[in-house]
């Protein structure tokens, strides 16, 4: 048996002036790391999440030399990569752990990653992580060669040696839920525009995604085949959650959770049956809904969802790989709005050639679609994305300020797009205030509140939104067009 100790960077505040609207959540990669080993393995782990049990630099270090770890298992995201190799080298200068390193950053880059921190790294594991650190860590701890373990990178001798790929697991029921108990449960809240409980739980029910978006790095780690957890299994989950966690809102986190009409039928018709009361978000493409399908999702708790639409412009549309158009997005929105759900559209400002014309044209196009909510996002080309390619397929990546490649963040990374980035910045504050500023808009937000907690959070949210608009955009925006 092995002790192995499992951890995910800080990252709070790269966030900016926007830190106070975001939430905190269980790290569900390494949580089902965590359940793997101790199932399959019968491995001594311990999982910690340094932001929401707020350990400091200190703290993490005694649990470092109290534990004793013979392996150790960092995971990250491109934003906190700098972060993780700070973390992976606490760990080297205060044990003789086998340090690895793993997630979506690392997985689109690993000979980059390993190449350059063979000091502080044993291993990097490329793709899906439970059955990889499985045999990791009972290599390890035999004393076995790396030769024959699929989906890692690392360096032997002079050398940086990547194995063949390992196939995606196709039986996602074999993998035990994640392991939460490894972490008190409350100390995770959701971010602030999905906040009605605070009692709130993220859930996977599915990995792959079947579409090719050029700026999703989603594919890197869960492949493009879509693969499922049964429903039963996730309505047992769901069930585990609201009985010993006392869950009353959940997070489904899958990228599309409506892909399978059929699967998703079952779930909410059994959580209807099992009258489990859980009020609930997914994500979904504006072609996998229709009227009855959302119509069902809110009788079983539904109560708010988010489209990707990116852009109104067709051409911008194909560039993405993105297989809707405007007319759609603006049909499927209608129709949610009308069954009541809180409504969350998804737009992508920067494109490869994106004019300010054809950008102002999808600030007006949101105006029209009228969610519930609008997020006008800058394009952030995460490394393995087709995005990526041609933005930074000339630049060194080791003068890349990985810390800028946030979602939904401060600055806009994009150097050589059509229009400046301090432009995209002013459009995406002017876009933000002429959307809230609607009255009809706002007090549409308003009647879809239903809990104080729900409340609380908007008026925080709200405040540090403003805080980030003023900063884009300079100064006093005139929202002149309603």
């Amino acid at each position: 048996m092995a002790k192995v100790l499992l951890l995910s960077p800080l990252y709070i505040d790269i966030y900016g002036s926007l830190k106070s609207a975001a939430g905190r959540y269980f790290p569900l990669g390494i949580g089902y790391i965590a359940s793997y080993l101790i199932k399959y393995g019968g491995h001594e782990v311990r999982l910690y999440e340094p932001e929401a049990q707020k350990l400091t630099i200190r703290d993490i270090k005694e649990i470092i030399k109290s534990f004793k770890p013979d392996i150790v298992g960092i995971t990250c995201s491109t934003a906190n990569f700098t972060r993780a190799i700070e973390l992976a080298k606490l760990c080297r200068a205060n044990s003789a752990a086998k340090i690895i390193l793993g997630g979506v950053h690392v997985s689109a880059i690993p000979e980059f990653v390993m190449s350059e921190n063979a000091d502080c790294l044993d291993c990097v594991v490329v793709g899906e992580g439970e059955k990889t650190m499985l045999e990791l860590v009972e290599a390890y701890q035999n004393n076995y060669g790396l030769e024959s373990i699929k989906g890692i990178v690392y360096k032997k001798q002079n050398s940086i040696i990547r194995n063949e790929n390992r196939p995606f697991i196709e039986d996602l029921d074999s993998i035990p839920f994640p392991a939460r108990q490894l972490i008190p449960q409350h100390l995770f809240f959701p971010n602030m525009h999905n906040a009605r409980y605070r009692n709130c739980s993220t859930i996977l029910t599915s990995r792959g995604c079947p579409f090719n978006c050029s700026f999703c790095a989603a594919r890197i780690i869960s492949g493009t085949r879509y693969r499922m957890h049964s429903a039963e299994y996730v309505l047992e989950e769901m069930q585990m959650l609201k009985k010993d966690y006392k869950a009353r809102q959940l997070l489904i986190t899958d990228d599309t959770f409506t892909v399978n009409h059929s699967r998703l039928e079952k779930i909410c018709k059994g959580m209807i049956n099992k009258k489990l009361n859980l009020k609930w978000f997914c994500f979904a493409q504006v072609t996998t809904v229709n009227r009855e399908i959302l119509r069902l999702m809110k009788k079983a708790g539904c109560y708010s969802i988010g489209f990707g639409l990116e852009s109104s412009n067709k051409d911008i549309l194909k560039q993405m790989g993105k297989p809707i158009s405007p007319a759609k997005s603006k049909e499927t929105i209608k129709i949610a709005n009308q069954l009541g759900l809180k409504t969350q559209a998804f737009y992508i400002i920067g494109s490869l050639g994106e004019t300010k014309a054809q950008m102002e044209h999808t600030i007006k196009f949101s105006r029209e679609v009228n969610s519930t909510m609008a997020f006008y996002n800058m394009l952030v080309p995460f490394p393995g994305t087709r995005d990526f390619n041609l933005f930074f397929s000339s630049v060194p990546l080791k003068n890349i300020n990985w810390e800028n490649f946030v979602a939904i963040g401060e600055n806009c990374v994009l150097k050589n797009s059509k229009v400046s980035a301090h432009e995209i910045e002013k459009l995406l504050s002017k876009a933000n205030i002429i959307y809230y500023a609607n009255p009809q808009r706002f007090l549409n937000l308003l009647l879809h509140i239903r809990t104080f907690y729900e409340f609380s959070n908007y008026f925080l949210g709200g405040i540090a939104l403003f805080k980030q608009l003023a900063k884009w955009s300079g100064g006093k925006v005139n929202p002149s067009d309603n």
